[in-house]
């Protein structure tokens, strides 16, 4: 006996879990809000993805992904590495503003939240930092090379550096800090890099 079809764009269903997740959290996320965001019913959430936890996965995963092609992109159609670098740092404050209430940057938010106690989420964290600086150090190499930025620096402690501060911003732009004051503060700590 062959099981009915699927009724739903799994991958639609997938991306409207993640936007709810990356705006109100893992913890902050219930089962109805996740019905009502993917318009499924709770046996067909469980039935595609699994528990909420797996789904959260799948979604975290997803971001990422595009969060690492978006980077790929930016960084390939720059006019030079330090271009890019720029480009890349200004594109991440534009993602993680969203209006009024900023839901900030998912993979930080993951790390914040469910990273020092989900070994999964941590794993998974890691291995896309580790993926990030690795490219971002690239680039530094790159720059440097170009005579951009300056090499009294490892390029690694650069992409750290930029990472970390980038991150930084993601978290208070929930907050304190506007998408304006963003914008000037990567301009002001790119040219501290140089």
């Amino acid at each position: 006996m062959v099981g009915r079809p699927r009724e739903f764009d799994i991958d639609q269903a997938l991306n409207a879990a993640m936007e709810t997740f990356w705006a109100k959290g893992y913890e902050g996320t219930s089962l109805n809000d996740l019905m009502t965001a993917t318009g499924l019913h709770k046996g067909s959430i469980y039935k595609a993805f699994g528990d909420k936890h797996s789904l959260f996965i799948s979604a975290l995963k997803r971001y990422l992904e595009a969060m690492r092609s978006g980077k790929k992109e930016i960084l390939a159609r720059a006019d030079t590495p330090l271009g890019g670098l720029r480009m890349l740092a200004h594109n991440i404050i534009e993602m993680v503003d969203d209006g009024p209430c900023p839901k900030g940057c998912m993979a930080v938010n993951a790390l914040v939240e469910l990273a020092p106690h989900d070994d999964e989420v941590r794993g998974i964290m890691l291995d896309h930092v580790r993926r990030m600086r690795e490219s971002l150090e690239e680039s530094v190499v790159l720059a440097q090379e170009a005579g951009e930025i300056g090499t009294d620096r490892p390029a690694r402690l650069i992409a750290v550096m930029i990472m970390t501060f980038i991150a930084g911003l993601g978290t208070t732009m929930k907050g304190p800090i506007s998408k304006a004051q963003a914008h000037k503060l990567i301009d002001a700590q790119i040219e501290a890099l140089l």
